[in-house]
């Protein structure tokens, strides 16, 4: 049976170096009391000898904070998360931090679980991308308890902490004015929640482009495929053009949507473009290219969301007071230009 290793402790580092347990707690805390040249680099060749690393939550009683941040994603599913967490990371790390990630899994009460849990291990800040509008009350507690909260890509309505999120609207109006545009009158729009904030502000620029052109806004027309619940696109889809025919364009509010919008409409011998156009995605990922026809996509701007949101955050961790503020990143309509694949 193997015997466990044994963590060392600051008493093991000031056995090793010939020095009392304070001095440890002085040079790896820079203070509060000056030690010597020599002293110190005894203790430092001890600590890198033995291997010691200062307690994270210990140093935080000295230091006020860990130097960590959690981040609580609704999913770890979509291709877009990994490039935000990434962002999230190289942005963090220019300011010194760490980072803890968590998923909710697209469920409430894993959500509120979660919240806890993070706000327990004595994070100095969370970002968060909200499953529901559902656990407003315990983030509310948060931030009054004094944990800085900031909303990335989506946010909770009436609760006090700063968004940087996708102008969602906007991106969503350019998406079906392109539709227009190319002749399309009989709009469907995929959309993946009726309670995500980023999901109804998708179908609310459809919305506002359908009634602007005079088509009449219709909920039919506005298709819904659970996400979280694990639905697909095939039976809502199937379902709609046997009941009200081909439509003419199609808004997909997530890049998976239209994959499997193209795969359903070749198995139905159903032409893109020449019946049917389709347009959205809100990301892009590399398989994407390999459409044919290429297909126009929205192309979120992760890097810049992350920026602006560890800012916030960080203005607010240095006990900076600002009225909550939301920052919307525009995003690009690509369509012209294909992604190239790297070679193997």
């Amino acid at each position: 049976m193997n015997k466990q290793i044994k963590r060392p402790t600051r008493n093991d580092v000031a056995a090793y170096a010939g020095v009392s347990v304070a001095t440890v707690s002085y040079v790896v805390n820079n203070g509060p009391r000056t030690v010597s040249e020599e002293t110190r680099q005894r203790v430092l060749d001890a600590i890198k000898v033995l291997g010691y690393r200062p307690h994270a939550i210990a140093r935080s009683l000295k230091t006020g904070n860990t130097q960590t941040i959690g981040l609580l994603v609704q999913s770890l599913i979509p291709t877009f998360i990994a490039r935000l967490v990434n962002a999230v990371e190289d942005s963090l790390a220019k300011w010194g931090y760490g980072l803890i990630l968590a998923s909710t899994h697209e469920d409430c009460d894993r959500e509120r679980h979660m919240l806890q849990v993070l706000a327990d291990q004595s994070i100095d800040g969370l970002l968060y991308i909200p499953t529901t509008c559902s656990n407003s009350d315990i983030v509310t507690r948060l931030i009054e308890q004094g944990l800085p909260v900031v909303f990335m890509d989506r946010y909770i309505p009436g609760v006090p902490a700063d968004a940087v999120m996708t102008d969602n609207v906007s991106a969503a109006k350019t998406a079906v004015e392109y539709l227009i545009q190319h002749g399309c009158q009989k709009i469907v729009c995929l959309s993946f929640s009726k309670e995500a904030s980023s999901a109804l502000e998708r179908i609310e620029g459809y919305r506002q482009v359908i009634e602007e052109h005079g088509f009449g806004y219709d909920e039919q027309n506005v298709l819904l495929i659970s996400y979280a619940k694990g639905e697909s696109v095939e039976p809502a889809l199937l379902a709609y053009i046997d009941k009200f025919g081909i439509p003419d364009g199609i808004f997909c509010t997530t890049d998976s949507f239209v994959f499997e919008t193209m795969k359903i409409l070749r198995q139905c011998s159903i032409k893109v473009p020449d019946q049917v156009r389709l347009v959205g995605g809100f990301d892009r990922a590399e398989w994407s290219s390999l459409l044919d026809p290429p297909i126009p996509f929205i192309m979120q701007d992760f890097e810049l969301i992350a920026q602006r949101a560890v800012e916030f955050l960080m203005e607010r961790i240095d006990g900076k007071e600002y009225a909550p503020r939301t920052e919307l990143i525009s995003a690009d309509f690509d369509w012209l230009t294909p992604i190239i694949l790297p070679r193997a």
